[in-house]
């Protein structure tokens, strides 16, 4: 059997747990509009175990993915996770599990005397190679596809080590082609409003379960603050994921207004000001990486706040000038777009 399920790398991918279903729905233009209208918000909490992220109810969700969840225990009564993943393939399922990098090649942990469970994603089946196409960032922290020996998974999956962690549902993504999602100019204004508000969305799911915590929004740039002049003055490690999601922030939202500026043409005219913000929030990802690496010069601390001070207040600006854009939109005919 030789199957590859088509997956490309998404606007937004410091994080596995959204970049997999993300990198799927990428390959089709027809998903867009969704991811779109989502990934607006963001929340920053230190005490979590993912500092700064996307805020979004539920990442598996989608009207483009059909979604499979099964938990460790059923998958282990089972017994055969080879077959449970090779059938899942045949039928066009994308597999998200744990499984331990110590017996994953092109892993950091592969092959050393440390188990490091860690999540990846199954897109293939290649029986001449006798291999898995897997998916995640490999030894050097670069994201892309690898393969896995097919006699290696059982062992990856079922000899975790003794320590805890977390453990995602083994979770099957399948295209969904019967999708359906309009594109609603109304609802963009109104979340980006709350993202500018630093409303804690999760409220809005309350009836299932409480409120998520941390701070939301433009709010977030405190806590990013904080993390960069206590980075700069050695008292933090280094973790340049907090600065990759900002930077997909921004590159969504440069995506999104430009979805945005085919139904309302004056959007277009902020375009060239929220670019910038884009490129501001790539710079200072790339000093961060410089000052790590030791090829930077200057003072990192005040130099870092400077451009984050520079993003916070052109964003406040720009984004709501774009609400006021949208909203004027449903007067003059706008609203819910197909």
């Amino acid at each position: 059997m030789r199957t590859l399920l088509p997956f490309r790398r998404p606007l937004a991918y410091a994080f596995h747990y959204y970049a997999f279903p993300l990198g799927i729905l990428a390959e089709h233009p027809e998903a867009e509009d969704w991811v779109l209208s989502n990934y607006i918000h963001v929340v920053a909490n230190e005490a979590a175990p993912l500092p700064f992220t996307f805020q979004i109810y539920d990442y598996s969700i989608s009207p483009w993915l059909e979604v499979l969840r099964l938990n460790r225990e059923w998958c282990t009564a089972h017994d055969d996770i080879t077959k449970i993943v090779r059938d899942a393939v045949s039928l066009g399922f994308y597999v998200y599990l744990t499984l331990n990098e110590r017996y994953v090649p092109e892993r950091m942990a592969y092959q050393g005397q440390t188990d490091y469970a860690h999540d990846i994603l199954i897109r293939g089946v290649d029986d001449q190679k006798d291999t898995f196409d897997i998916v995640g960032y490999d030894f050097q922290q670069r994201f892309r596809c690898t393969d896995l020996p097919q006699e290696d998974l059982s062992t990856a999956y079922h000899n975790t080590g003794p320590d805890s962690f977390y453990d995602v549902p083994l979770t099957m993504y399948r295209y969904n082609p019967l999708g359906s999602y309009g594109f609603d100019i109304s609802f963009i204004a109104r979340s980006i409003g709350e993202y500018l508000d630093s409303y804690d969305i999760s409220r809005h799911f309350q009836a299932l379960c409480g409120p998520e915590g941390g701070v939301h929004g433009m709010e977030s740039y405190g806590l990013l603050e904080h993390y960069l002049d206590s980075y700069g003055r050695g008292m933090v490690e280094y973790d340049i994921r907090r600065l990759q999601v900002l930077w997909e922030h921004k590159r969504l939202m440069v995506a999104r207004m430009r979805r945005c500026a085919d139904f309302v043409p004056e959007v277009g005219d902020l375009m060239t000001a929220y670019q910038r913000v884009e490129r501001l929030a790539w710079t200072l990802r790339t000093m961060m990486i410089a000052h790590s690496t030791g090829h930077a010069g200057g003072d990192f601390q005040t130099e870092a706040k400077t451009v984050l001070d520079d993003i916070r207040t052109t964003e406040q600006s720009v984004l709501a000038a774009f609400v006021t854009c949208l909203e004027a939109a449903p007067q003059r005919g706008g609203g819910l777009h197909k």
